[in-house]
């Protein structure tokens, strides 16, 4: 027999308190005179002996009472494999095995997981055939090959067999709510969760502590967590790569750092190589200190590539775990920009035109080509293979230049148009409603990026390097409408850049000039960048899709690659999450490679120390075990616990009447003796003093 709460078990020591009080109590004697002594001294001899007779047994029952409530509150359990308090009842098993990335680490006898699933054989062997058992797998999600217990031993060997390892991040989280759900269903037996895990650090980084200690259902559940082993292996992985510049471009040099980290006590030495289309790029032997990290500077140059991507990967030799070993990087190839600017026909007084400042500043640092036209001109202009169209200077005067201008977008095309150019009354599908221009203090305008994460200012300005303020003088009163977006505002209270999404392409609504009409933005350090930004949107938008993280859903191709679709997945239906690391292809029904996608392995799982077993045993509710010797040494403790205290609670209830029942005989016989005793008294007249 074992306790669940043997620290109440204390409480029996108010077993004293009743013992003391018996002990302490005088029977208080009252004076009475009586005239003859001789049947006084019978009545008083017979009294005594009941008396005592009758305290011993209450005493007893009281002393009996109080321990069966102190041995109830400890919560005895009885530990047989018979039959008897029931404990030949069937068990509900679920177990559940750990297939993400780091169980993949290989040791003399195979991976972690070829031993979990030793173990988890060699569980479900020990069971009763009568016994019911559910099979869970950890990947980079819950599944539930088998998801509630049952007891054809064929299928569930067959489903453990086929568990392949993953590329998933642990977390636990998810396997202790469901199986929480489950303890909760109705079923008659005994309930046991064995999970088999590697205990890393990363799959209990959760609020796990207050789960167990508030939600899990203590005394319903038995519950162990068991170790493949217990080796501290150690490991060395590149944790990642920072490239300066979201893009690349043929014949330059690209830059970066890679970040390498070893999670082992003694330094290693490998080898570090970066590879593009079978040419290794770059190769250079590095030596990571003990339990640190190391980064190492890169400059390699960029290769010609045919695709719109480079694609490659940054490796080690390898170690023990393969999954971290390597980096996969796509970059888009940036290409030079063309850029079609639309401009009012005639410059009144013959000034500057609006697209003298814009199509210089398109152009500068050899980002490409940017060509002007007059208004007159668009209707008839040809837009193949145009990166972005821009509005400005009023340029936009009737609906047909418009529409033109839309069926443009929605092929994918970018269109910018400034507020100096917004006709009146305003144009169907317009990205703002119509507002009157506004005349604005004298100096520079605050500005505030509502969405930093977006592509166009990621990489650009960031909380280091804030988007500067605007030197205005004029702004229009307007709002986002038709769907239109808000990016940033202007003096806290004007929207200074407005997105609004056209079929596949995008249209941009500026609340400035292209020239220096409204102010001095073109002479601003942030006009160029801005510029060449929102002429770069559609490839911005194209660079967001090239990384994922395994489990990740894959990134929407549809405005950059037509039908273009993502592997398939196993069951050959449409894929809507990255499974494996590596380079993914985005195909096209003519069977041609779209678009590729770099996955890689989430790094928490290369930390394969796992966590402290004091620790954890301190948090569960249940036992943490070590390979094929903790499940025998948790068979053997816990396993088929039956509870002993409804019993003892029971016999405490009958004790409790038992002992009133005897209370109250023994006080009736007490007065009935006395009442005898006084009748003696006056019969024989005789008045004594006792």
């Amino acid at each position: 027999m074992g306790f669940l709460s043997p620290i109440l078990l204390s409480s029996l020591a108010a077993l004293g308190v009743p013992l003391w009080l018996h002990l302490r109590r005088k029977r208080r004697q009252t004076p009475v005179e009586f005239p003859s002594l001789r049947y006084l001294k019978m009545a008083t001899a017979r009294m005594k002996r009941q008396a005592k007779v009758e305290d011993l047994g209450l005493l007893l029952l009281r002393l009996l009472l109080l321990a069966l409530l102190a041995l109830a509150f400890a919560r005895p359990v009885v530990r047989s494999r018979g039959g008897w308090f029931g404990a030949g009842r069937s068990v509900a098993s679920v177990v559940v095995i750990d297939a993400t990335a780091s169980m993949g680490w290989r040791g003399e006898t195979g991976t972690r997981l070829d031993a979990a699933k030793r173990l988890a054989h060699e569980w479900i062997d020990g069971l009763d055939r009568t016994d019911a058992v559910a099979l869970w797998v950890l990947t980079d999600r819950l599944e539930q090959p088998v998801p509630v217990p049952i007891v054809d031993r064929g299928q569930l060997f067959r489903e453990l067999d086929a568990v392949t390892l993953s590329e998933g991040s642990s977390n636990l989280a998810p396997v202790f709510n469901a199986a929480r759900e489950w303890a909760d269903t109705r079923s008659v037996g005994r309930k046991e969760l064995v999970v088999i895990t590697d205990n890393q650090p990363a799959a209990w980084d959760w609020p796990a502590e207050g789960f167990f200690r508030n939600t899990w259902p203590r005394g319903g559940v038995g519950l162990v967590v068991l170790a493949p082993d217990a080796a501290r292996p150690a490991n060395a992985c590149v944790v990642a790569a920072r490239w300066d510049g979201k893009a690349v471009r043929a014949g330059t040099l690209l830059t970066g750092v890679v970040r390498l980290a070893n999670y082992g006590p003694a330094a290693v030495s490998d080898l570090l190589e970066c590879r593009s289309g079978g040419q290794v790029l770059l190769r250079k032997p590095v030596e990571i200190p003990a339990g640190g990290s190391l980064e190492v500077p890169l400059s390699l140059p960029v290769p010609v590539t045919e695709g719109p991507l480079l694609t490659g990967e940054l490796a080690l030799a390898g170690d023990a775990l393969t999954a971290d070993d390597r980096w996969c990087f796509a970059l888009p190839v940036r290409q030079a920009l063309k850029v079609l600017v639309v401009d009012r026909s005639g410059v009144p007084g013959g000034g500057m035109s609006p697209s003298f400042f814009l199509t210089r500043a398109l152009a500068a640092g050899g980002a490409g080509k940017a060509v002007a036209i007059a208004s007159e001109a668009w209707a008839k202009q040809a837009t193949d293979g145009v990166d972005a169209v821009w509005f400005t200077g009023g340029s936009i005067s009737n609906e047909a230049d418009w529409t033109k201008a839309l069926v443009y977008a929605e092929a994918g095309g970018t269109v910018v148009v400034t507020a100096d150019s917004q006709a009146e009354p305003l144009l169907k599908s317009w990205p703002v409603t119509a507002g009157p221009e506004t005349s604005l203090p004298a100096g520079r305008m605050a500005t505030r990026l509502l969405v930093p994460a977006d592509p166009l200012f990621d990489g650009v300005w960031s909380e280091q390097t804030p988007f500067p303020p605007f030197p205005q003088k004029t702004a229009r009163h307007s709002v986002a409408a038709g769907g239109g977006k808000v990016l940033a505002t202007l003096a806290g209270e004007f929207p200074l850049l407005v997105e609004a999404a056209h079929g596949k392409g995008r249209v941009f609504w500026l609340n400035a000039s292209a020239d220096r009409a409204w102010g001095d933005l073109p002479l601003s350090p942030a006009y160029v960048p801005l510029v060449q930004q929102l002429a770069r949107a559609r490839e911005l938008e194209m660079q967001a899709a090239t990384d994922c993280w395994v489990g990740e859903a894959w990134p929407d191709l549809k405005k950059f690659a037509g039908d273009a679709v993502w592997p398939a997945a196993a069951d050959g239906g449409p894929a809507i999450r990255a499974l494996h690391s590596g380079l993914a292809e985005a195909i096209s029904p003519d069977g041609k490679a779209r678009w590729q996608c770099a996955v890689n392995v989430r790094r928490e799982e290369s930390d394969l120390r796992a966590l402290d077993s004091v620790k954890l045993q301190a948090m569960l509710p249940g036992r943490v075990a070590t390979g094929a010797q903790g499940i025998r040494e948790w068979r053997e403790e816990i396993r088929r616990e039956v509870p002993v205290w409804p019993w003892l609670l029971a016999l405490a209830a009958l004790a409790f009447l038992a002992e009133g029942w005897m209370s109250t005989r023994a006080a009736k016989q007490r007065a009935v003796a006395a009442d005898g005793a006084g009748f003696i008294n006056i019969l024989t007249g005789r008045r004594e003093r006792v």
